[in-house]
């Protein structure tokens, strides 16, 4: 029987067979690849192996070839996948575990089909089983720093560092009104306790009404929560007609994250560039 091979990478390691499998063999139900695998058309070190087989790296993996003709995309005349075209956003810092990039306004991170989470999952990486894809949230009007995995442990440690609140988060918004001093806010936030400081940078008018470019720090990482929070005070974010009032275009965006000593080769913080239509309403 003819056989495709693989050699299973670092990013393949510590997965169920099946998790592989549905990425190699996308067109076929879990029943069918649980199905293949009793009819040994899939071995693993030229053994069978069941679907809850927790693979490693180094380990051989081989699938009948008849099961990839079934499928686009693997299998298909290279031995390993390519990489896709160049990224439609500005990187900010990329490195083999992480990539940081420069989200602009108006484009949804998790839902739609032109979501930065489908832009990535179309960049081939050499893996069988592991798809880059965003690690956090931005509504999809705020721009600024995104972080997307670009391995396996890149990805498990942004995410608990993020649970275990090590990694610093801040943005800049406009609020319409007057911020005098830094504040803490401790409210809850779709029912959930949320934490922020927000910080007065600069101070300018706005059609006759006082504005505040605020840093934000978060803490936690409630849906809207700096819209939320920023809103509750009378301090709405410009534009923002989900809490306010205009035209729907806010003004929020990731500026920096700080990181704990790694050794994933991250530096102390990140930035974003500043914004210059934020800026030129304080000239």
């Amino acid at each position: 029987m003819d056989r495709k091979e693989w050699t299973l990478g670092p990013d393949d390691a510590q997965k169920r067979l099946d998790r592989v499998l549905r990425r190699i063999l996308a067109n076929n139900s879990q029943g069918a690849i649980e199905s293949a695998l009793r009819k040994v058309l899939v071995k693993v070190n030229g053994k069978k192996a069941d679907a809850a087989y927790v693979t490693k790296q180094g380990d051989l993996l081989s699938v009948a070839s008849f099961l990839l003709s079934q499928n686009t995309g693997f299998g298909q005349g290279a031995d390993a996948p390519t990489k896709a075209g160049p990224l439609p956003f500005d990187v900010i810092f990329e490195n083999e575990h992480l990539l940081f990039i420069d989200k602009p306004a108006g484009i949804s991170v998790h839902d739609g089909p032109d979501c930065v989470a489908q832009v990535f999952s179309a960049q081939k990486n050499g893996s069988l089983s592991f798809v880059s894809a965003p690690l956090h949230r931005l509504d999809k009007g705020t721009s600024g720093l995104l972080a997307v995995s670009k391995s396996a442990e890149g990805a498990r440690w942004f995410c608990q560092k993020i649970k275990d609140h090590e990694i610093k988060k801040f943005y800049w918004g406009i609020a319409l009104g007057r911020l005098d001093q830094e504040e803490l806010w401790e409210d809850p936030v779709d029912g959930k306790s949320a934490k922020t400081i927000a910080t007065p940078l600069k101070r300018g008018l706005f059609e006759g009404n006082e504005i505040t470019l605020v840093q934000y720090q978060i803490f936690t990482g409630r849906k809207r929560q700096i819209r939320s929070q920023s809103a509750g005070r009378g301090l709405a974010l410009l534009g923002d007609k989900a809490f306010g009032s205009g035209d729907g275009r806010f003004y929020l965006r990731s500026m920096r994250m700080e990181f704990p000593d790694n050794d994933l080769g991250l530096p102390a913080a990140i930035d974003a560039p500043e914004p210059q239509d934020f800026l030129a309403f304080f000239k």
